[in-house]
């Protein structure tokens, strides 16, 4: 049989304040177009389904639509993320069943839902053992939280949480395709960069070790770069379809498509996904800034983010992909579609973001100046005008506007206080 693996989602994830609700229909129905032209007998979405334990309608739409899309292809299982509220997902656990999904919002027994049967269209039977995150105070005990140091709760949460793995696995046999769908922190797994910190440390964590030998694969999600786990079995997290955060802008995105067979080993493919707007950072003063917008993309200094050669989010030449998961071909937008955040290596001013933004696009979403500032010993107050004391502050700060200095002082002689009125240092009097 084949399977496709996707998690993460994050429907209703935005980008200092934009809306990326566009990329996520685009990716969604790419992912679709996948399960159709790779004639896949099963998909597992691996959590994290949502952004947000409270999405909007909109998000909801997208994702329902995405699931509906996905079970004309093939039967859907689903679990809950930490990020997705499993009251939420129950409340429409009778509807997604009409449609073909299966979806396990929390932790259920093997007969009561918990690790599924199924027979796919090739006449594969299938076992999958279905387990959404689990928070730590679901599974430890309140009274041991309050009572034991934290290394003896988060050894509890791992000790609990393999039990409950070996009790949904206890049922695999030689003779199906066993499958663990699960949404877990594996020790010694690489993040993404757009994680959840809280959920990503030692008190969260399992073993792959926790996961049977007789697991045909594992569909892991949490963790937004895709990477094969060491393990007694094949053990994946296939990643997020998106870059969600600029932690992640080097990383390309995919779906896997797993061939396997009962008591052989799986056969994963990564698919590289092509929809979505590409994350970058972008360095430099605005003079260099003007010029990438000149020179193109070919011309920036990424730091750690890809190359923009056409390698794997571009066409041959090198073109963004926008929106809609279609090629840029806005020769006006250096940076096509891009997100970018932009730090700029000169002193600050007033007005620097809307400069940076008129050079390089509506794809800037954030602006930071990277100035290295030598401490200084503060001078004395005594004998100084309230103007050369604001002038000081700025070059503190490093900012070096003369606008701001000029305005500063008509500012304060408005107040009807004279510019060049010394202060007293004792009493702060004029």
């Amino acid at each position: 049989m084949r399977l496709l693996h996707t998690s993460d989602w994050h429907v209703g994830k935005r980008i200092r304040g934009h809306s990326r609700a566009d990329e996520h229909r685009a990716v969604l129905a790419e992912i679709v177009s996948v399960a159709a032209e790779e004639s896949v007998d099963l998909i597992v979405v691996a959590g994290d389904l949502y952004e947000t334990a409270a999405p909007t309608p909109e998000s909801e739409l997208i994702v329902h639509q995405a699931l509906l899309g996905l079970a004309e292809i093939a039967p859907v299982m689903a679990i809950a993320g930490n990020h997705d509220n499993p009251r939420r997902l129950a409340a429409v656990e009778p509807l997604m069943s009409l449609g073909r999904i299966t979806m396990v919002a929390e932790p259920r027994p093997p007969a009561d839902g918990g690790a599924p049967t199924i027979t796919t269209g090739s006449g594969t039977p299938v076992r999958v053992a279905m387990l959404p995150f689990v928070s730590q105070r679901s599974i430890v005990r309140a009274d041991e939280l309050m009572a034991n140091a934290g290394f003896e709760n988060a050894q509890s949460y791992a000790d609990r949480l393999q039990r409950v793995i070996a009790a949904l696995c206890a049922g695999f046999d030689a003779d199906h395709v066993n499958l663990v769908v699960a949404h877990a922190f594996v020790h010694g797994g690489s993040l993404g960069g757009g994680e959840r910190p809280a959920h990503l440390v030692d008190e969260y964590a399992l073993s792959a070790v926790d996961f049977p030998a007789t697991a045909s694969y594992v569909a892991l999600g949490h963790l937004h770069r895709p990477q094969q786990m060491l393990g007694a079995t094949a053990i994946h997290y296939c990643g997020s379809p998106l870059q969600l955060d600029f932690g992640e802008q080097e990383q390309a995105k995919q779906v896997n498509v797993v061939d396997v067979e009962p008591g052989l080993p799986a056969k994963v493919q990564p698919v590289r996904l092509r929809s979505g707007r590409r994350l970058r950072t972008v360095t430099g003063t605005v003079a260099e800034l003007a010029a990438i917008a000149e020179e193109g993309p070919a011309g920036a200094d990424d730091g750690p983010g890809r190359a923009f050669d056409g390698d794997a989010d571009g066409d041959a030449d090198g073109h963004a992909l926008g929106s809609e998961g279609t090629r840029s071909t806005d020769e006006e937008r250096p940076f096509g579609d891009d997100w970018l955040r932009v730090r700029v290596t000169e002193p600050g001013r007033a007005g620097l973001a809307e400069e940076v933004r008129s050079l390089l696009g509506p794809g800037v979403v954030d602006v930071r100046v990277e100035q290295q500032h030598v401490a200084r010993p503060r001078s004395r107050r005594e004998g100084r005008s309230p103007r050369q004391l604001f002038v000081e502050y700025l070059s503190e700060v490093g900012v070096g506007d003369a606008r701001l200095e000029a305005r500063f002082a008509e500012l304060y002689e408005d107040a009807g206080r004279p510019a060049d009125d010394p202060v007293d240092g004792t009493t702060g009097a004029r």
